[in-house]
């Protein structure tokens, strides 16, 4: 036997030895165990947190590391939470299960809601524009929500500002979580109307013509449309805060809005079995 055959004959067996030890004793992974653990107690705030994550597998935290939120895969996240303080949890989970959980049942939390509620004081995110921090009634990440404003000084919160902040929470959770980490995909007949214009200036007298609500409020720019997922959180703030004779009135003489409110409404409603309008229906009643 030549060298030549002697060098391929050694390659073959060296290479089914190791196929074979592979298969024979192959590596596995330890499976993690979950960062946080909740306790059942007779604490009325604390046996609600510790019930609803064993229906539903999302933890409510009013105790987190900063990691959680200040890292976005590979970049530093410019929020800022400060966490609630004493004497403030029962109210803070009487309200993110009015404005935010009591909305949608059991099985859509396990399916769309993030695997982390975070709870705070307050929640901050940088304008760019002036590179100060301001108060925001919630914030999003990759894995999570942030609820803010929920100090002792807010509760009972005024109705209007529960309002507006509901808008913002239902928003936030639908365009800048639900639908950017891809859990639901609208149709492209909803984009079309405004495809053209995200993240391009726009007059506030062009918004609605062009199918938009607003502009990008922490855009660097004056006057710049949002994204998609920025104007799917201004549409979902919109009905989740009007009844639908109100959206009815704000739609009129603007086609592109009726169009993509039809498409958002149904699709959600298809895919998610949840009503939006519904929402809206019943939370808008506090501005009566």
């Amino acid at each position: 036997m030549n060298d030549m055959k002697k060098n391929i004959l050694l390659t073959v067996l060296l290479s089914f030895c190791l196929v074979s030890c592979y298969k024979e004793a192959p590596i596995q992974a330890d499976k993690d165990a979950p960062k946080y653990e909740l306790e059942d107690s007779s604490d009325p705030a604390r046996h609600f947190i510790y019930e609803y994550h064993k229906k539903t597998g999302v933890f409510i935290l009013d105790e987190y590391d900063d990691t959680d939120y200040l890292w976005n895969v590979s970049s530093i996240s410019n929020y800022r939470l400060k966490r609630i303080g004493e004497g403030v949890l029962e109210d803070a989970v009487k309200y993110i299960d009015d404005v935010l959980l009591s909305c949608y049942t059991d099985d859509f939390a396990k399916k769309y809601m993030p695997i982390h509620i975070f709870l705070a004081d307050s929640v901050s995110h940088s304008t760019y524009k002036t590179g100060a921090f301001y108060d925001m009634p919630c914030i999003y990440g990759r894995s999570y929500i942030a609820i803010g404003q929920l100090r002792e000084e807010n509760f009972p919160m005024d109705a209007d500002k529960k309002l507006e902040a509901t808008g913002k929470i239902h928003g936030r959770l639908w365009g800048n979580f639900i639908c950017r980490n891809g859990l639901v995909t609208l149709p492209e007949g909803y984009f079309s109307p405004s495809e053209s214009y995200y993240s391009q200036r726009v007059t506030a007298e062009e918004l609605k013509q062009v199918g938009l609500w607003a502009h990008d409020e922490l855009n660097y720019l004056e006057n710049m449309a949002p994204d998609r997922y920025g104007d799917i959180a201004h549409f979902v703030e919109m009905i989740t805060t009007h009844s639908e004779q109100e959206m009815k009135q704000e739609m009129e003489g603007y086609e592109n809005l009726q169009i993509k409110y039809s498409i958002l409404v149904s699709t959600v409603k298809e895919i998610c079995g949840t009503d939006l309008q519904a929402i809206g229906n019943e939370k808008s009643k506090s501005r009566q």
